[in-house]
């Protein structure tokens, strides 16, 4: 998971601190190279047993030897070189597959806690894939606090008309009907300013 560190200047700097933050995804991008290597292996296993079988058939026992030896020096030099460059290949991918997956991980979880009313910006390393919603989900945390806002105020304002005629019935006071259509005109404006709840009000 990712977390922010401080560095000297004080800028905020997402640090990397995981490489795997979606195992099922990532493995299943891992798999390609899997299967690639394994096939890769088949292949070079099967030739070089074409070779120790060749060179075992040598009826020369001296060129048998030489060829035995040479067959020795490149396993000696081929499998480690493929093993490191096995690994180097397993890291690129996993990292690749990072560039995607923290993305979409940073994206649900702020996503989620924008649905919970927990306004948070959306960021992204330099090198992430889908950087286009760092700017997507500033718009709509935007546009949900305008909203959340609007409808607080509303709620405000219909709250204080109810509270004065509530104030009026607790004080036995006959209340006019040209008031009391007054302040029900003045609560439909206010419900009508939000276009979701204005639609049902003049239903």
């Amino acid at each position: 998971m990712a977390s922010y560190a401080s560095p000297v200047s004080g800028a905020r700097k997402l640090v990397r601190r995981r490489l795997i933050v979606d195992a099922p995804f990532q493995l299943r991008a891992l798999l390609p190279l899997i299967l690639f290597v394994a096939i890769y292996l088949a292949l070079m296993g099967l030739t070089f047993y074409r070779l120790h079988t060749a060179a075992a058939a040598e009826p020369d026992p001296g060129v048998r030897a030489i060829l035995a030896a040479q067959l020795n020096n490149l396993h000696l030099h081929f499998w480690p070189v493929l093993g490191v460059a096995g690994l180097l290949a397993i890291y690129y991918n996993l990292y690749w597959s990072l560039r995607v997956a923290g993305p979409l991980y940073r994206l649900h979880r702020t996503l989620t806690e924008l649905a919970e009313g927990e306004v948070k910006p959306l960021r992204f390393r330099r090198r992430d894939e889908f950087k286009i919603f760092e700017e997507d989900v500033a718009q709509l945390s935007q546009k949900m606090k305008l909203i959340a806002t609007r409808n607080r105020d509303i709620l405000f304002a219909v709250h204080g008309h109810l509270k004065k005629l509530a104030e009026r019935l607790a004080a036995d006071e006959i209340i006019a009907r040209a008031d009391l259509d007054e302040a029900v005109r003045a609560m439909l404006a206010q419900l009508e300013k939000a276009p979701e709840i204005g639609v049902a009000v003049r239903r």
